[in-house]
Formats: structure tokens, C-alpha cells, sequence
């Protein structure tokens, strides 16, 4: 197998794989879709007892797309383990934010990140932790003594979508911020953790929209 990921056939299914899932408004880090195309390359030999040369022909990119997304899908059970997905930015526009304001922005993504972690959704936190760190990156660029920081747009928008998701979790799922099953007052900090992360979203919303 590690001979046919080689060949221009198998290194064409990939990159044109990539491409059908950013038509579809995903972007999937490259090391990731090879292993899904090595993955249906290795089933397709297995079940039609061909050689991988002769199976890579039988791989469509548009499949292995579907593929792809079914498996991210967030409201698939076990999505949580899939980490290198993420949505493709179409906004290139940035947003002007005062640094008090972007400031309170890492800790709103610091505090998602948080929840997920602790309850086991990597995914999430990971794409939380990534946006703080945007974010902490524009505000340390930022010059001595100003006011305001510029943070690319799409940054507010994920953020918007992930601290909407968190709050969501925390109120259906029973996501704490100490999921030990031992009371240590934490019942009364996650009962306030979904109002706190949905003003956070708004105000992302608010000056994503300028």
C-alpha cells in the first residue's frame, strides 16, 4: 500500500478529493484525506481481489468526499474523535474590534475549548483552542497603545458558531465543567455557563457584521 500512495494515479484521487470538499464548503487537512483514499483503495482490492494499481481506478473522489463528511458530521455518534476538519472561511473580509473586546473573545473560545475538553470532544476543543490562538495572535500584533485589533471575520464567525454549539451541549447533553460525578458546586457555575457563552456569541456576531 505504501507503494501505490505514491503514484500519480493515487496522489490525483486526493487532490481532486480535496478539491470536490471545498466545493462543499469543507476543508480537511491533506494527510487526512490520503488516509481515507488508502483506506478505499485497501476495501476495494480486498473485495473485488484486485491488485491496489488496478483498485485506485475504482476510487471515486466524489466518494470518498461523502465519505469524509458523513463521518464528520458533529451529530454523528463518535464525530467528537474527528479532528481535521474544519469549515472552509469564504469571508475575507475583516473585522475592526476593540482589543477589551477581542480580549473577552479568547477567554469566550478558551472557556468553549474547556468544556469540550473536559467532556471528551476533541474536535471541538481543538477548533476552539485554534481561535483563541487567531485571536491572541491579532492582539499581540497589535501596536503599543492602540484601541483596537483588525481579526479576519470568518474568526468571528466559527467563534459565534462554536460557543453557540457549547451552550447547546451544557443544556442537552449535561456538559460540566467538572464531569467527575462529585458535587463540587459545580451545577451552579454550568447552569450559568450557557447564557455567558451566548452573549460571547452574540457579541462575535455583532462585529463579524461590522
Amino acid at each position: 500500500m505504501p507503494e501505490i500512495q505514491q503514484s500519480v494515479e493515487f496522489k490525483a484521487v486526493v487532490a481532486q478529493t480535496s478539491a470536490v470538499l471545498l466545493t462543499r464548503g469543507v476543508e480537511v487537512e491533506p494527510v487526512a484525506v490520503r488516509d481515507v483514499v488508502a483506506l478505499m483503495v485497501r476495501s476495494v482490492a480486498e473485495r473485488m481481489n484486485l491488485d491496489p494499481e488496478e483498485a485506485i481506478h475504482m476510487v471515486v473522489p466524489e466518494t470518498v468526499a461523502d465519505a469524509i463528511i458523513v463521518a464528520s458530521d458533529p451529530d454523528r455518534e463518535g464525530a467528537e474523535g474527528v479532528h481535521s476538519v474544519r469549515p472552509v472561511r469564504v469571508d475575507a473580509r475583516r473585522a475592526v474590534v476593540p482589543v477589551r473586546v477581542a480580549g473577552r473573545l479568547v477567554m469566550a473560545a478558551a472557556q468553549a475549548g474547556k468544556y469540550a475538553r473536559l467532556n471528551g470532544n476533541g474536535r471541538v476543543a481543538d477548533q476552539a483552542l485554534d481561535l483563541a490562538t487567531e485571536i491572541g495572535a491579532a492582539l499581540s500584533s497589535t501596536a503599543a497603545g492602540d484601541d483596537d485589533a483588525e481579526l479576519p471575520v470568518g474568526v468571528l464567525t466559527e467563534l459565534a458558531g462554536i460557543t453557540e454549539t457549547v451552550a447547546t451541549r451544557v443544556e442537552r447533553d449535561g456538559w460540566s465543567i467538572c464531569p467527575c460525578d462529585e458535587d463540587h458546586d459545580q451545577a451552579e457555575a454550568d447552569a450559568r455557563m450557557p447564557a455567558t457563552l451566548r452573549a460571547d456569541a452574540a457579541l462575535a456576531r455583532r462585529w463579524s457584521a461590522g
